[in-house]
């Protein structure tokens, strides 16, 4: 075979591995781009909820889908999310990240500052009142500073409910084992000790005993010292 014969086939060769060369590099690069993440679907969240949540998923749009670890969003969302108590995260091979999110209890309004705050059962600071969202009947005062407390009276919440038998209103702290309850159908403030809320039952007994002996109303009780009961009357109209 003469010279040129053979550099025109060496020639023909390199061009048809050359030609799939480029072929091969061409569908490789549409699959990468098929493979990126171009967008995000968020269920369960709206509001502000809702826009934290996607400012964190959005971050992964134009990354590829493989590298995407679904785990990983939704560790970052449980954490930078107070209201999220859980989100279950799926990343597709074409290009969606979902996320549901299921939102925390809001169970007492938390009002210490000029805007009040909303808390979960567990006495976990959750934000501002969600629009559309109505406020939670039951208000923590004075409890911003004391995390472990805030949770401590959420707990004992349904014994102090049961031994007073009303539904509270509010709860004030007036130190570390000392509150100011009001209820919703009783025109008093109780002072105790949530830990115990046999005190609670005592003090209703005690009122239930003064309304029938004496007209004045009672403005306080406080049931703190285990087997007492202490009653401040209110001031009655036209008294000395």
């Amino acid at each position: 075979m003469s010279a040129p014969i053979r550099r025109r086939s060496w020639l023909r060769r390199w061009s048809a591995y050359l030609a799939l060369a480029g072929a091969a590099a061409a569908l490789t690069a549409s699959i990468a781009a098929a493979l990126q993440v171009r967008r995000v679907v968020v269920e369960g969240a709206a509001g502000a909820v809702l826009h934290q949540v996607e400012e964190i998923l959005t971050a992964t749009v134009g990354s590829p889908t493989l590298g995407v670890r679904a785990e990983e969003l939704r560790a970052a969302v449980l954490r930078e999310v107070a209201w999220v108590a859980d989100a279950a995260v799926s990343v597709s091979l074409d290009g969606v990240v979902h996320c549901a999110v299921t939102l925390r209890r809001p169970v007492a309004v938390l009002a210490d500052g000029q805007r009040p705050l909303i808390i979960d059962d567990g006495g976990r600071i959750l934000g501002e009142p969600l629009p559309g969202v109505p406020l939670p009947a039951l208000e923590l005062v004075a409890f911003a500073a004391y995390p472990d407390e805030r949770a401590a009276v959420l707990a004992a919440l349904p014994a102090l409910e049961a031994a007073w038998g009303d539904r509270v209103r509010s709860v004030k702290r007036l130190g570390p084992r000392d509150v100011a309850i009001s209820f919703a159908a009783t025109p008093l403030t109780v002072v105790a000790d949530p830990s115990r809320p046999a005190g609670l039952a005592d003090g209703r007994a005690v009122l239930a005993a003064w309304e029938r002996s004496s007209p004045a109303p009672v403005r306080r009780l406080d049931v703190r010292v285990p087997g007492r009961v202490a009653v401040l009357p209110a001031p009655v109209e036209g008294g000395a």
